[in-house]
């Protein structure tokens, strides 16, 4: 990492705010577009829409020479505090970025966005990331799609994009059978993701978000609606809770906001309780980067995430 960037995280800490995510988007984004000369440049079909809504609309990144064999697949879902966020921020240059690298490796790479507070309830978000799964199932093995193979998807989300993809994975109506998600699932990564807000301080920015989301004030009702929550009414040995089945990783920042280093390890614990012989998920610390600047940093000359995250994958490809 460089050093400016380095310092800036440790300078900002563990606190988080919207000024503090505008401010690295504003560095990454430079950056990013500082690299965009070099930088790997796929097939990409954009503006693809996978449901009613206007924001409802997804990017595809295909590698360029695509093999024989149908390619993995990831759905990359973006963060935001449930207000803000787009699959082409800062110019388009984030989270092209993430595009780009992963279909630089063979990936195909879904980058999608999905509706906003104040047009969205809970569970809207995981919603919208269900239909966004069904588009993929449905279309991704096509040609114009790079040939992907609709039964090995992986989930990726950060911040608020994991929460809607745990929304999606963990509400009950969505569990089938042994909970064997539909459409098929390959594995799932949480990124700095809130998997609860019981740390939340009442008058912090992201309750009012959280109120608007989830339709009331009352903080049992929130919590029992979150993932942490969801999980916490589920049965054992599941299979969504079986990492050998449905492989699971979850990151964080070693500069993460309290309130998700907290939900993290409850949900992590949660998790261990539920899974057949108590089988943990993947974790992983990433040193040295904050809530957005890891996934901010795929793409650049700091390959630390990026670098995670292909290991994870290759173990499903594989």
């Amino acid at each position: 990492m460089e050093s400016e960037i380095l310092e800036a995280v440790q300078r900002n800490g563990t606190s988080w705010s919207p000024a503090a995510a505008e401010a690295f988007r504003q560095i990454y984004g430079r950056k990013h577009q500082e690299l965009n000369a070099t930088k790997y440049h796929g097939l990409v079909k954009n503006n693809i829409s996978y449901g009613p809504h206007e924001r409802n609309i997804l990017d595809v990144y295909m590698p360029v020479n695509q093999s024989g064999s149908p390619s993995l697949v990831i759905i990359y879902v973006h963060g935001g505090g449930l207000v803000a966020g787009d699959k082409s921020w800062y110019k388009g240059s984030l989270y092209a970025n993430i595009g780009d690298y992963f279909a630089s490796y063979g990936i195909i790479t879904v980058i999608m966005n999905y509706r906003l507070v104040p047009n969205v309830i809970y569970p809207g978000g995981g919603d919208d990331v269900q239909m966004a799964r069904e588009w993929v199932y449905h279309n991704i093995s096509k040609t114009e799609f790079g040939n992907g193979d609709p039964r090995k998807v992986v989930l990726i989300g950060q911040s608020a994009g994991g929460l809607h993809i745990a929304t999606n994975l963990y509400r009950s109506p969505n569990l089938k059978n042994d909970a064997v998600p539909s459409p098929p699932l390959a594995g799932v990564v949480y990124i700095s993701t809130p998997f609860c807000f019981d740390t939340i301080p009442e008058h912090n920015h992201a309750q009012t978000a959280l109120r608007a989301y989830y339709e009331t004030n009352d903080g049992d009702a929130i919590h029992d609606s979150s993932p942490l929550g969801l999980v916490e009414t589920l049965p054992k040995n599941l299979a969504i809770f079986d990492p050998r089945r449905i492989p699971c990783l979850i990151i964080l920042a070693q500069y993460d906001p309290q309130v998700v280093q907290d939900s993290t390890f409850s949900f992590i614990d949660e998790y261990r309780r539920r899974s057949p012989l108590g089988v943990l998920p993947e974790v992983m610390v990433l040193a040295g980067h904050n809530h957005i600047s890891h996934v901010c940093s795929i793409g650049t000359e700091d390959d630390a995430q990026g670098r995670m995250l292909r290991e994870f994958l290759s173990k499903i490809s594989s």
